[in-house]
């Protein structure tokens, strides 16, 4: 897949610095956690999801330059979900699926 070309304006260094830290903190602290619940009841998680609107250009690079469960994030903050029920769990396609509907947007 080609490069998602969301751009994320030069005044929002500081939420990408605080979403840096926020998921770098959440991947630490949850990094022996199994329980995806657990996992995105994180109060780190929490905060991403706090962050709103203005954290979704971020998300959707980070999920494209390392893919992971940031799913509920985005359900949270668009409350959208373009993923099938049958991708369910495919760490693939859900990306695959978010980033379409990223780019369609």
């Amino acid at each position: 897949m080609p490069p998602l070309k969301i751009g994320v304006p030069e005044e929002n260094e500081e939420t990408r610095q605080q979403f840096q830290r926020l998921a770098d903190e959440w991947r630490k602290e949850t990094a022996h956690i199994s329980s995806m619940s657990k996992m995105v009841m994180h109060p780190k998680y929490q905060s991403i999801i706090g962050m709103g609107p203005d954290v979704l250009p971020i998300l959707f690079q980070e999920l494209q330059q390392n893919p992971d469960y940031w799913f509920w994030a985005l359900r949270a903050i668009t409350e959208k979900d373009p993923t099938k029920p049958e991708d369910a769990g495919d760490l693939h396609k859900m990306t695959e699926a978010w980033l379409n509907w990223a780019k369609a947007k």
